[in-house]
């Protein structure tokens, strides 16, 4: 790879990276927003909600434009859009005013997919086409966790000195306001410090990053692009639309929106599991070791070993090898994840299973690693399935059409998310238990999206083999094209 090359990857990687941890700003504060803001729950589950919503919606129009024209200038679309709107965040006084700023975010955010795919996929080779979608999602699952980390390292509410009669979600956000009056407020700055490195950062992207030529990393396309002023003819088109949705592997890997409502409302509700269930502060030793599992086991083995299975497979000769991985991965992550949240510990009391089950405190430490390691292998497995989808997506679609068809699948996701954020507020308000609305949420649609995945090990090859004959036809018209020229 040229050191141009190399370059405008890293600024827009950078970029794109301070984008999407716009969410991980917002999460693990909602306690504090609630407070701050004078609002409920359910109204952050609405947020939450109409932000993944919107997002999809914007997927599905900047997937479209990431096929059609330079992505450059998309790039520094979405940089000035989001990097003003993280500015203004520090200006946010009530819930209207927030949730606008929510939905431009939101926008500027639904760039960042359907763009990295397809600039990664006409920059770096194909064979390695898992590898480098894994790293880019380790990259970005480690840049989040750390906008997680700058979110609560502003937030100095200590959820572990909320006395015990304080019970209930209303009791403990009325102590916070109370007992932190001045404090509340701290939410907004990781936005407004983060909002004018991202402004810099696209100043830059708009004097360095480069176009890359749109399938120039294809194998039938090698000879070809040996001729630097060549380019790929084929643009999409409306009409391309019906025939993309008649390949079946496409209507499986798209449209199973139930695997995403579980983690959808896993990730809207993870912090105040944390502080309201667990009892804990994020600070907690124990929390500490639960998220260094989910690293090693989630994001290094699940991204990186998972999606090297899935590229070793494909150049073994299973053209089907990564659609195969991914679906494994869809499956085992089922039962590690029921285990893991029914075991749901309280570190306050030192129980277990619900506060069923009391311990004293080695006992506690042993049942605890067993926890962390049942979450961990199932965050790894759920963790294999993007690099591996993603690469499915893209095997079997022309390189004109993987925008598009990437933006569709991530607005597909999104409604499931947006689903699993509504669902999970009014669950809570039934259960009076995150841990309960968690554990029946995985339990319930886990079945359902077990059942839209089995289907792929049957279409994948078929459509893969009908991709690739007809990239060959291509390319062979192209190499023509250009000894005529």
């Amino acid at each position: 790879m040229k050191k141009r090359e190399l370059v405008s990857i890293f600024f827009l990687l950078s970029l794109i990276l301070i984008i999407i941890m716009d969410s991980a700003l917002f999460l693990p504060n909602e306690i504090l927003i609630i407070a701050d803001l004078g609002i409920q729950i359910n109204a952050i589950g609405i947020i939450i909600s109409i932000y993944t919503i919107v997002n999809g919606i914007s997927i599905l129009v900047f997937g479209y434009l990431t096929d059609t024209i330079d992505r450059r200038k998309i790039l520094i679309l979405a940089g000035a859009m989001w990097s003003i709107t993280a500015i203004l965040h520090l200006f946010v006084e009530q819930f209207w005013q927030l949730l606008l700023v929510r939905i431009v975010a939101a926008i500027a955010v639904s760039v960042t997919t359907p763009l990295v795919v397809s600039y990664l996929s006409d920059i770096i080779s194909s064979d390695s086409r898992s590898k480098s979608f894994a790293f880019w999602g380790l990259v970005s699952n480690i840049g989040t966790l750390a906008a997680a980390v700058l979110a609560l390292a502003f937030n100095v509410i200590n959820f572990e000195a909320i006395p015990e009669i304080y019970t209930t979600l209303p009791q403990q956000v009325g102590y916070i306001v109370l007992t932190y009056p001045n404090e509340l407020y701290t939410w907004r700055l990781p936005y407004f410090y983060l909002g004018i490195i991202a402004l810099i950062l696209t100043a830059f992207n708009f004097f360095v990053t480069i176009e890359p030529k749109r399938g120039a990393k294809e194998k039938q396309f090698k000879k070809v692009f040996l001729d630097d002023s060549f380019r790929y003819s084929y643009k999409i088109k409306f009409s391309d639309l019906k025939f993309i949705f008649k390949r079946k592997s496409n209507f499986f890997l798209i449209f199973n929106f139930f695997d995403v409502i579980a983690s959808g409302l896993i990730l809207a509700y993870l912090f105040p599991y944390i502080n309201v269930d667990l009892r804990a502060n994020v600070s907690n030793i124990k929390i500490i070791i639960l998220f260094l599992f989910i690293i090693i086991m989630g994001l290094i083995v699940g991204q990186f070993w998972l999606a090297h299975w899935g590229d070793k497979r494909v150049k073994r000769g299973d053209l089907s090898g990564r659609v195969k991985v991914a679906v494994i991965c869809s499956i085992l992550n089922l039962p590690f994840f029921l285990i893991g949240f029914a075991m749901t510990p309280n570190i306050a009391n030192s129980t277990f299973f619900f506060g069923i089950l009391a311990v004293n405190e080695i006992e506690f430490w042993v049942l605890w690693l067993v926890y962390c390691t049942l979450l961990g292998l199932g965050l790894a497995f759920t963790m294999g399935i993007g690099p591996n989808w993603y690469s499915s997506l893209i095997d079997v679609n022309f390189p004109e059409n993987r925008g598009t068809m990437v933006a569709v699948g991530s607005f597909v996701d999104s409604i499931g998310r947006a689903l699993g954020a509504a669902i999970g507020g009014f669950m809570y308000t039934f259960t009076g238990s995150f841990s309960a609305t968690i554990f029946w949420s995985l339990l319930i649609f886990g079945i359902f999206s077990t059942c839209l995945w089995i289907p792929l090990f049957f279409t994948a090859k078929k459509d893969y083999l009908a991709i690739n004959k007809e990239m060959e036809l291509r390319a062979l018209s192209l190499s023509k094209r250009q000894t005529e020229a």
